[in-house]
């Protein structure tokens, strides 16, 4: 529902001149839209739904590391994809790295 809301108001990402915001002097909008829809869903903030939008948003040169956050990444990039939010390009490219399992 976010990112197909977010497409509806503001377009697919391919579309904003602002890494992590619309621009076109639509960012106060924006702002607000985050904060009406974190009290929608019952998120802290309108901040916590910006943090949730990064998740989608396309990796930095240097990648990221989601580290316990993976699962949470993958799943807003699914959902961002699929709302036409982001496109394939936007994804990254990622090689999975299991955690070591102890023997103590």
């Amino acid at each position: 529902m976010l990112y197909k809301r977010l497409v509806d108001l503001f377009g697919p990402y391919i579309q904003w001149t602002k890494k992590s915001s619309p621009g076109r002097d639509r960012d106060a909008d924006f702002w607000e839209f985050c904060e009406k829809f974190a009290a929608a869903v019952g998120a802290k903030s309108g901040k916590a739904v910006q943090h949730q939008i990064r998740f989608a948003l396309p990796e930095t040169e240097r990648g990221s590391t989601w580290g316990r956050h993976a699962q949470t990444a993958i799943l807003n990039k699914a959902a961002a994809l699929e709302a036409g939010f982001i496109e394939d390009k936007h994804l990254p490219d990622l090689v999975a790295v299991g955690r070591l399992k102890s023997n103590l």
